[in-house]
């Protein structure tokens, strides 16, 4: 990178501008914004860094954080040399703006093509100005009313686990457009970060296996925002394992059983939220619906952990595990929840190990009639860090991983909600892990994944009814006896 350069009266807000901030203000004690031009209506409000030093901590570039990488960028009080380093970055910054307009200039250019020149300003419209206002809100309570959402389940808590979306267990995987399914993944089919020298070369290989194997994959939705699935929607009562593969906890051998002294948690819960409107207007309210996934840890991850040297994925997943996490129950504004928390500000994002990544790969692209940069971008990995939230057992036995797209920039949010009609056709392989960056963090393993086939926003999600009491049977099995009672998913479909 070129060397540092001195902030400067007008050189600052020319950086400013150039990277999608506002004009300069000077803060102070982190009050609120004053001075200066005018703020977004939605940022009026500064704050302090920890290292004492008066900032704007604000993102309002269009394109935000998570969805996009984008190194964080700091207004800085004149003759304050402590962040001098982050002018250095315009250059890079630039580049990465370019590549982002060149994804919107992708995007504009096939909404051309499949509305027709006669509606160039339409596809306009809809690229650059999403639908906000009556419209919207319109389309959308209309489909949610729809006679055949009506019929959509209606479960009380902890009775949902395993009842919403059947496991595909036949081979290979269903005709498209058939669904929703999920089925088990191996780890397989994912490109991965691999040494030596991977700053450098930047060379990746395939994937191959998995440290965790799927138990369940359920949509759900409420009146409100779904978070706390352990804690709140199941009251801390964890599923037992399925009937096939639970060596871990069934008679794999002492060396092969999880006990409480291991190092890693039992059980991983993975919570995706998903809104239906993109989010443009804060005053609306869209408590979305969430696809939730529950994966158990394998033999062969039980026997890595407890070695002398565990392989690298192993032990960044040990230290993720380790590290900042809210606690159950705990409040929503507990800063260590937050994955942002992980981050290293001296360090890109992409430069850091211990970060958690999702991936989701499209397996059937050419059943859908969509943008050619779906293509490019299909199958690469995600940075969760603002959007990310995560809560782990005190006793260790579980760790819940949220990520809200609501948190991802506004053409993602966008996408999701142009496209959403496509979702009933589409069989996705997600993924998701911890990220390495130096030889000795490398090659990176697949911490989990699952197939899901042919979900639908709309259709696919149980309602939860939080107020009726729970008199499900697998909820009773899990209030008796061990820990580990509970429902599975092959009980499930036999339930159905």
């Amino acid at each position: 990178p070129p060397p540092p350069l001195r902030a400067r009266p007008g050189a600052r807000d020319a950086q400013a501008a150039a990277m999608g901030a506002g004009p300069s203000t000077s803060c102070g004690g982190g009050g609120n914004c004053g001075g200066g031009g005018q703020r977004g209506s939605l940022m009026e409000c500064c704050t302090r860094r920890s290292d004492g030093g008066g900032v704007c901590d604000l993102n309002e570039s269009i394109f935000g954080e998570d969805a996009f990488y984008r190194e964080a960028f700091y207004e800085c009080e004149e003759g304050n040399r402590s962040h001098d380093r982050l002018f250095a970055t315009a250059r890079e910054q630039a580049r990465l703006k370019i590549r982002k307009g060149s994804v919107l200039a992708n995007y504009a250019s096939f909404e051309f093509k499949r509305k027709g020149t006669g509606q160039v300003a339409s596809a306009l419209k809809m690229c650059m100005t999403p639908e906000i206002g009556e419209i919207e809100d319109k389309n959308l309570q209309q489909a949610l009313r729809s006679p055949k959402l009506q019929k959509t389940r209606s479960l009380t808590e902890c009775s949902w686990w395993g009842q919403t979306i059947e496991e595909w267990t036949d081979k290979g995987f269903p005709q498209t457009g058939e669904g929703p399914y999920w089925s088990k993944g191996q780890g397989e089919g994912f490109n991965v970060r691999c040494g030596p020298n991977y700053r450098k070369l930047g060379k990746k290989t395939e994937s191959n296996e998995s440290m965790y194997h799927a138990m369940s994959c359920d949509a759900i939705r409420a009146e409100g925002k779904i978070e706390n699935i352990i804690p709140t929607m199941m009251h801390g009562k964890l599923p037992s394992l399925p009937q096939s593969g639970g060596e871990s906890d069934r008679g794999g051998g002492g060396a092969l059983q999880w006990t409480r002294s291991c190092p890693l948690p039992r059980v991983i819960c993975i919570n995706m939220m998903l809104p239906y409107t993109t989010g443009v207007n804060p005053l609306r309210k869209d408590a979305g619906c969430s696809f939730v996934g529950f994966f158990h840890i394998t033999p062969k991850t039980v026997k890595a952990v407890q070695s002398e040297n565990p392989p690298p994925g192993v032990r960044l997943f040990k230290e993720f595990f380790n590290g900042p996490a809210g606690e159950p129950g705990g409040p929503l504004s507990d800063p260590n929840r937050c994955l942002a928390q992980r981050l290293d500000k001296t360090k890109r994002k992409d430069q850091q190990s211990g970060l958690f990544k999702a991936i989701a790969r499209c397996i059937n692209p050419e059943d859908l009639n969509v943008p050619e940069m779906f293509h490019t971008y299909n199958g690469k990995p995600c940075l969760i860090t603002k959007c990310g939230y995560v809560v782990r057992d005190p006793a260790g036995e579980w760790l819940e991983i949220g990520m809200d797209v609501r948190g991802f920039n506004i053409l993602a949010r966008r996408m999701l909600c142009s496209f959403r009609q496509l979702l009933p056709r589409t069989k996705i392989h997600y993924g998701f892990l911890i990220q390495g960056n130096e030889d000795d963090d490398l090659p990176e393993t697949i911490l989990c994944d699952m197939y899901v086939h042919g979900i639908d926003m709309l259709e696919s999600p149980a309602e939860i009814d939080s107020k009726a009491p729970d008199a499900s049977p697998s909820a009773a099995t899990a209030a008796e006896g061990s820990p580990h009672a509970g429902a599975s998913s092959s009980n499930a479909a036999a339930s159905r």
